[in-house]
């Protein structure tokens, strides 16, 4: 670690105040001096490490939440409702549904154009993420969505292809109090949802399906969106030692409007205006996927288990860009996948040893086609080829836990072959990445850990397809990203508190960039930026208290380039604030009644590579509220809520590198929203 990063660590001495407060605080609320309910946390089972282990045991930086599906009271429209309070995560782009949500973890995925990057889906034990590491969460069923674990920092040594961390999804296996669930919902800007979802319960058998339809004109003129979302999951249980679960999952978008970015003359002028080349052009997309899925997880006795998967995946993408030349994009993308790993544990009064070995495979193909864009029209083809990505991997976990310690190792090794029809060559990209982790118990529910593991993120396809000369091929002079992690931290589990904090330490090399070129306005074209570090501290605080709920995460951090692009002296890695803070509160008046306030702090930020436009800091606080009314046929819930309660000024999303200035989508100011769910 150079000066510079030294110097970082120093100024967290207020940090360390902070913590010390906060560790006070956790030891006094989590003893039994309160005349109250006992609220216990327990030692909570994490499935995105592989090895299944209580997160507090694993040495590893881990969030989980936990969500009442059924009586939800959130809006629904974003996963970045339900990603609001984690350290070291960041969401922008959530009210440009053309684009997607960009996610970023410790920085890693800031540089998506649109979707997500950098960071492994996993939806039900089955990869959300396409081969070539593109995520995209349009098709997510939002409304039974019921634990998110949020792995923190390289992982690839777990699931390959992911330099910032992992987002593992689980959704509602049964409903378990009623058989059916209709949710109708409004808010500002003309935006409607509607859902339906019903149960099969039996003794051997359990099925949910669900159904959602969402309309909105958007904050901004052609911003709107139109969709449907078809999910169904049925779950088998052929004895208590075999499970058999099938997905699948259709989403239907006619409709997803992109208003593009501004100047900040225009944000001034008018916040909701969309950039004019872009109401000429016509700029939206529309999206059919279907995802299908099947798992198997079977046991043998005390000490072996063994869990498979298959899936199959296309997506039928139709989109407009803002230029004549190849500004219509033709997309259908298929891939298809398999795994499988076994799992041996073995138990003394002393010792636990568990180790797994797996493997994964997965191929995709994307027929890419652009046609000119003829003010919205389409136009002759001027572009079309075949483009395919094939993986195969192998991994091997191990785990040994004894006294008051944990070891923990992880290798694998990923084999990546890119090719198109247009081109007489493939690239084959290999990559070994190991990991290592040990926690020590220092007190009861208290331990410290320290880790170590590298990883790699490949180009996408459609990264390697923008090539600025405009001819057909792959642009292989683009390299994969590689980072080393290193983590040290403390993590506490009261009876009604938990407390952890972590320093990390992240090098990468060729790190992929974003950047646009005035012949293409509104495309975005990638290349190598060089060396960066990131380092930081991360925190998360939990609390029940009486009729409370507290939640919260802070995270300072330093996101720079040593050396990118011939730059003269270190730059801030655009994108990603330095400091974030969130909280969350909630209060039970009672039974079936809540309040919740929440807030996010996010510092300044630049947005772009040479750092000479910065982003200003806000604040964004949410204020809602929901009522329960019990019948002897099922229940009404009601709820209201109003977004941006203070009225902020801020940017919904940033376009990194945007050509001519224009960086900027304003977001909506303060909005209502409401509605009714009824359970039967």
């Amino acid at each position: 670690m150079n000066s510079a990063s030294m110097t970082l660590f120093f100024k967290y001495q207020t940090l360390g105040f902070t913590l010390l407060f906060l560790v006070l605080a956790h030891t006094l609320l989590g003893q039994n001096q309160f005349a109250t309910t006992t609220v216990t946390l327990d030692e909570v089972a994490v499935e995105a490490v592989k090895i299944s282990g209580a997160a507090t045991q694993l040495p590893l930086a881990v969030s989980v939440r936990n969500f009442e599906v059924v009586s939800s009271d959130k809006q629904q429209l974003s996963l970045q409702e339900y990603l609001s309070n984690i350290p070291g995560l960041f969401t922008l782009n959530a009210s440009n549904y053309a684009q997607d949500l960009r996610i970023s973890i410790r920085g890693f995925g800031a540089r998506a154009a649109f979707g997500i990057r950098g960071i492994k889906l996993v939806v039900d034990g089955i990869p959300e993420t396409t081969p070539d590491g593109q995520g995209q969460v349009d098709n997510l069923p939002l409304g039974l969505i019921q634990r998110i674990e949020v792995l923190r920092g390289p992982s690839a040594s777990l699931y390959g292809n992911a330099s910032g961390g992992v987002l593992y999804i689980n959704t509602l296996d049964e409903l378990s109090d009623q058989k059916a669930l209709i949710r109708t919902s409004i808010g500002a800007f003309g935006t409607f949802g509607l859902q339906a979802m019903a149960g099969v319960n039996s003794a051997k058998t359990k099925a949910v399906f669900y159904l959602n339809n969402t309309r909105s004109n958007g904050y901004r003129v052609q911003s709107g969106l139109a969709q449907s979302v078809l999910n169904a999951k049925v779950k088998h249980r052929f004895s208590d030692q075999s499970v058999l679960t099938g997905q699948l999952n259709y989403t239907a978008s006619p409709l997803a409007e992109d208003a593009g970015g501004l100047t900040l003359d225009e944000v001034q002028q008018d916040r909701r205006q969309a950039r004019a080349r872009n109401v000429d052009y016509k700029t939206y997309e529309k999206v059919n996927q279907l995802k299908t899925g099947l798992r198997y997880e079977q046991k043998w006795g005390d000490h072996w288990t063994w869990d498979s998967y298959a899936f199959y995946s296309f997506r039928d993408f139709y989109g407009t860009l803002p230029f004549e030349n190849g500004g219509i994009v033709d997309l259908f993308r298929n891939y298809a996948g398999l795994g499988s790993r076994l799992n041996f544990t073995q138990k003394s009064t002393t010792l636990r040893h568990e180790w797994q070995l797996g493997f994964e495979t997965a191929l995709q193909n994307d027929q890419r086609d652009r046609y000119n864009n003829m003010l919205g029209e389409q136009g002759a083809l001027s572009f079309s080829q075949l483009e395919s990505f094939g993986n195969i991997s192998f991994y091997l976990v191990d785990a040994l836990s004894f006294e008051k310690w944990l070891l923990r190792g992880a290798l694998r090794f990923d084999r990546q072959k890119i090719g198109a029809d247009s081109v007489d060559r493939s690239q084959i990209y290999n990559a070994l990445n190991p990991s290592l982790g040990i926690s020590y118990q220092i007190l009861p529910k208290q331990r410290i850990f320290v880790s170590l593991g590298s990883s790699f993120e490949t180009p996408t396809l459609s990264e390697l397809s923008a090539d600025p000369i405009g001819k057909e091929g792959l642009n292989l002079q683009l390299d994969p990203a590689r980072a080393m992690n290193y983590e040290l931290g403390w993590k506490s589990l009261g009876n009604r508190s938990s407390l952890e904090a972590n320093l990390f330490y992240v090098r990468s090399s060729n790190e992929i960039l974003p950047y646009e070129l005035e012949a293409f306005p509104g495309r975005t074209f990638y290349r190598n930026g060089g060396a960066t570090e990131r380092y930081g501290f991360e925190l998360q605080w939990e609390q029940h208290w009486k009729q409370w709920d507290w939640l919260l995460s802070l995270s300072q951090a330093k996101y720079v380039f040593e050396t990118a692009m011939s730059q003269d002296k270190p730059k801030a890695i655009p994108g990603i604030p330095k400091q974030q803070a969130s909280f969350e509160l909630r209060y039970h008046s009672t039974k079936d009644w809540s309040w919740q306030l929440s807030g996010n702090h996010n510092a300044a930020f630049f947005a772009n590579d040479a750092n000479t436009i910065e982003i200003d800091d806000y604040r964004v606080f949410k204020l809602q509220t929901s009522k329960t009314f019990s019948f002897d046929w099922g229940h009404i819930q009601g709820f209201v809520g109003v977004n941006n309660l203070f009225n902020s000024t801020y940017f919904d999303n940033i376009r990194l590198n945007a050509f001519g200035g224009r960086y900027y989508e304003p977001a909506p100011g303060r909005h209502f929203f409401g509605g009714l769910a009824f359970g039967f």
